[in-house]
């Protein structure tokens, strides 16, 4: 099934191993980089569907700057990607989504082909590859360019996923494991079943309903988690608040955030205790603490406020 583009239309293309539609839209919009001024000028905005018919177990993810959005659904992997960019610039025309050799069937496989002139001159191109079920995204033509790739994907909850967005949000939900690295963007992760490690570097942490290990780094970013199941947690905030509360007994937490607030709420206990204000506030414990206890929690705010509580 075959369509030549033209702006405000769809593009349908299908072979036996992908299905792709493409609906192009031309328009002043405003593209923003993290760490670049915001500027308006002729846009083009493409956003195009990409289903796999490939099994997927893992998944990694590379925006320069723009959102992504994972969220668990029954089925067959399902990428929505949108695309931003000028379509006034010079150069050749490009292939806005090319094939890799690991997903083509044919030399026939689909393509979204570039228009000379019209909505698609210019599109960057997103690179895709599965190997060993593990599939990779990217935008590597926005890491210098003036255009941005959000994606939202939808996977089964089985997958884990590593994430990369320079600045850009990045939101979780439903999966079985996650390495999230926003670089500046808020970070959200819900319904996690696994292991989630997450560096935000000062941008901010919601978490809700963790059941593996936790490792995060907000670098500055205000961190709040609720409904954590999680055995083990390590956060550090580099300065932000941090906001948890477990739904059931941990093993080892350990906490720092070099002046920022301290909210914990755990069930249960006693708990080997060591709570350290470093200055601040003199440490506000509502908990059974015991030094011979299995379970063990370690605080440390350098300054910034400290309370533990039982949880409601």
């Amino acid at each position: 099934m075959h369509a030549v583009a033209t702006p405000g239309r769809w593009i349908w293309r299908a072979s036996g191993l992908i299905t792709t539609a493409v609906l192009v839209l031309v328009g002043a919009h405003l593209i923003t980089r993290a760490g670049q001024p915001e500027y308006a000028q002729p846009q083009a905005t493409v956003i195009r569907t990409v289903t796999m018919q490939q099994p997927v177990t893992g998944l990694t993810v590379q925006s320069y700057g723009a959102p992504v959005q994972i969220t668990a659904r029954p089925g067959r992997v399902q990428i929505t990607e949108t695309i931003m960019y000028d379509s006034q610039a010079g150069g050749a025309p490009t292939v806005a989504h090319a094939v890799p050799t690991a997903l083509s069937a044919s030399p026939s496989a689909p393509a979204v082909p570039s228009v000379p002139g019209g909505a698609l001159s210019g599109v960057p191109a997103v690179v895709q590859s599965v190997s060993g079920g593990r599939l990779s995204v990217g935008d590597p033509a926005c890491a210098n360019s003036d255009c941005s790739i959000s994606f939202a994907l939808t996977v089964p909850s089985d997958v884990t996923a590593t994430v990369s967005t320079d600045g850009g949000s990045v939101s979780v939900s439903g999966i079985a494991g996650a390495n999230l690295d926003s670089g500046g963007g808020p970070v959200r992760a819900r319904k996690i079943g696994g292991p989630l490690t997450v560096d935000t570097n000062g941008g901010s942490l919601q978490l809700d309903g963790l059941a593996g290990p936790l490792s995060a780094d907000t670098g500055g970013g205000p961190l709040t988690a609720q409904g954590v199941t999680s055995a083990s947690a390590t956060v550090s905030t580099g300065g932000g608040n941090a906001q948890l509360a477990f739904a059931a007994a941990p093993d080892t937490v350990t906490v720092s955030t070099d002046g920022g607030d301290v909210q914990l709420a755990v069930p249960g206990g006693p708990y080997a205790l060591t709570a350290d204000s470093d200055g601040g506030p003199q440490p506000s414990v509502g908990i059974g603490t015991d030094p011979q206890a299995h379970r063990s929690i370690t605080v440390r705010s350098g300054g910034g406020a400290l309370l533990i509580t039982p949880a409601a």
